[in-house]
Formats: structure tokens, C-alpha cells, sequence
């Protein structure tokens, strides 16, 4: 059963006369109504918790386990980040540079290239590409990814 929130209390009267003391419990009274239905949606909104039908203390329990939970979840998100931006910042000089080895095979007219690079999933391209334009003909090509790191072996002619 889903019951919306009470509208909130009707704003105060000029303060022209003071409201007598029962005015006053009945518009507090109306405004925690308000506020702790307003509480109850936000909570009842979120997967883990069913509130309705709780007594108060329950749902003032819940709403602040519910708060430390997001706030734990918020300081995990936090180091994650700060660790991402670290490790990325540690590796923006290999992501530029690629690691580049050439193997000469026997007399010289063929050769093995390999390419390892981190974060680039085109180096392949790259790779043939430029050793064609090189004047190297590519008669094999082997593409391999490890975790987040791309190895490219190509077998070329030398001409």
C-alpha cells in the first residue's frame, strides 16, 4: 500500500497574535508527519529497505543505517578513484611511447616487430600501417591482449 506524504503544514499565521499552545503542537506535529514521510520515501526508494509498516524508532534505525551505507560506499568510490588517477598518472609516459622490438631472422630481408602497448586497442593498425609505409611488406600478423596490455607481432619482408 502506498500512501503519498501529507502536504506540508500551512504556513504560520503573522506572528500579529501569538497562536495558542495548541496551535503550535498541532503544526509541529504536522511538520514531523511531514518529515518523516518525506524521510520514509527516500529510504523505501532505495533496494534494500521496505519500511512500510515499521514503527517510527524502525525507521529512523533504518534511515541511519541506510546513511552510514552510502557514506561507506562513498569513501570505497573515493579510493578507487584516487587510485585509478594515480595508476593512470603513473603510466601516461608508457601510454605514449609503445615498447618496440625488432628481431632480424636470418639474412636480414625478414624481420619480427613487436609492439606492446597499454590502452591502445588500435596499435595494430598503427603498427602495419607503419611498417608499410616504411617500405616493409606484412605477410603475418598476431594480435594478443593481456589484461590492459596489447602485444602486436608482425612478421615483415624487408625489401
Amino acid at each position: 500500500m502506498d500512501i503519498s506524504p501529507p502536504p506540508p503544514p500551512p504556513p504560520l499565521p503573522p506572528p500579529q497574535s501569538k497562536p495558542d499552545r495548541k496551535t503550535v503542537e498541532k503544526n509541529r506535529r504536522n511538520q514531523m508527519k511531514y518529515l518523516y514521510s518525506k524521510l520514509d520515501s527516500l529510504i523505501s526508494s532505495s533496494p534494500s529497505a521496505s519500511t512500510s509498516g515499521q514503527p517510527l524508532p524502525d525507521k529512523l534505525d533504518e534511515a541511519t543505517n541506510y546513511i552510514k551505507r552510502v557514506q561507506e560506499r562513498i569513501e570505497q568510490l573515493k579510493e578507487k578513484k584516487r587510485q585509478l588517477i594515480g595508476s593512470s598518472e603513473g603510466t601516461s609516459n608508457e601510454k605514449s611511447s609503445p615498447q618496440i622490438e625488432v628481431h632480424e631472422l636470418g639474412s636480414g630481408k625478414h624481420a619480427v616487430l613487436i609492439v606492446s602497448s597499454d590502452h591502445d586497442r588500435a596499435i595494430m593498425h598503427k603498427s602495419i600501417r607503419a611498417v608499410e609505409e616504411g617500405g616493409a611488406e606484412v605477410f603475418n600478423a598476431h594480435y594478443s591482449s593481456f589484461g590492459d596490455k596489447f602485444i602486436v607481432s608482425l612478421h615483415a619482408s624487408v625489401s
